[in-house]
């Protein structure tokens, strides 16, 4: 009988010794996740905490919802009229101050958050302290993000909830979509700007990268699409391009709210045809994109979600994995 017992406990015992190196494997695997993790939240929270405390944060806070403030309640000045508009008529008026302000904060914050390391000798020691190049590049991504979403939304929020307040505007759709949509967009340059990050070696190499970076997206970019649709397709093509790709249409206050206004007694969801280069022109370039999305019903053109999520996606992933790329390749 205990020959028969110990049969019947042996191999319950050898199955034990055979998955205990699984669990461990599988505990270890465990524990590397959280450690890394770990990391990144912390090199993203001393990032945020160091611009918090520089005053960059607060500073951003109070520009941008002034901003709002004064665009909302001046936006209508050109013709005439001043005092608080609704949520439409405020979207209509923040468009350039979001498509021009918005892409080069994101390459302002971004544009230093490797470089700096390396100024200051400190990247050689995060490195030698057990933190590989891919968490050190999420960490300061992840930490940037947080550093631009926080004025942002605070600025985007608070001048919200005082519209609707004082207009008592329940339309807040449009206003929604451009407080996500300049979100993004800021992220989206300040992957940009940590990509030029990795490519400079001081700081003002950096910053004059991201100053022309800029110029290059919001105001050369549409010129060149322009130069050559002209002078390679139809006259009516180019005008249709144009529509998409000149930011001087929304500089005209007057006549765009006079449309907004001609535009309530017709169908407010047209549906126009438009080809696939139109949106290869606009996935070329997120200020583009970004004016497509939030212009769709004075445009006639209509940005398929998934379109612009996968733009996104592509745009993150060619700046991200590019950094990452050079940072590994560095030599320190």
């Amino acid at each position: 009988m205990k020959s028969g017992t110990l049969a019947i406990q042996n191999p319950p015992l050898a199955a034990e010794r055979i998955s205990e190196p699984r669990l461990n494997r599988a505990a270890a695997a465990y524990q590397v996740k959280i450690s890394a993790a770990r990391q990144i939240w912390i090199i993203a929270v001393k990032e945020f905490s160091d611009r918090f405390r520089n005053g960059w944060v607060i500073a951003c806070v109070l520009v941008w919802l002034g901003a709002i403030g004064l665009t909302s309640f001046l936006g209508l000045l050109q013709i005439g009229r001043i005092g608080m508009q609704g949520y439409e008529r405020t979207v209509m008026s923040l468009l350039n101050l979001v498509q021009y302000l918005v892409p080069l904060l994101g390459l302002l914050l971004g544009h230093d958050l490797l470089v700096s390391e390396s100024e200051e000798r400190t990247l050689r020691l995060l490195l030698a302290g057990g933190v590989t190049r891919s968490r050190l590049l999420l960490g300061k991504f992840v930490g940037g993000s947080f550093s631009l979403a926080m004025p942002l939304l605070s600025g985007f929020i608070i001048a919200g909830a005082a519209i609707g307040l004082t207009t008592r505007d329940n339309s807040v759709a449009s206003f929604l979509r451009l407080t996500s949509s300049g979100l993004v967009l800021g992220i989206v340059f300040l992957a940009v700007g940590l990509t030029i990050s990795t490519f400079s070696r001081t700081r003002v190499q950096a910053l004059v990268l991201a100053l022309l970076t800029w110029c290059m997206v919001v105001f050369v970019f549409d010129l060149v699409a322009l130069g050559w649709l002209v002078s390679t397709r139809s006259s009516v093509a180019a005008q249709k391009i144009e529509l998409v790709c000149d930011a001087t249409h929304i500089n005209a206050a007057a006549d765009i709210h006079s449309e907004f206004d001609a535009a309530t007694d017709r169908d407010p969801h047209p549906v126009t045809a438009h080809s696939a280069s139109s949106f290869g022109w606009l996935a070329l370039n997120p200020v583009d994109l970004f004016r497509a999305a939030n212009l769709e019903n004075q445009l006639g053109l209509r940005v398929p979600p998934m379109t612009l999520l996968l733009v996104i996606i592509s745009w993150l992933a060619a700046t991200l994995g590019t950094s990452l790329w050079k940072l590994r390749r560095t030599d320190l």
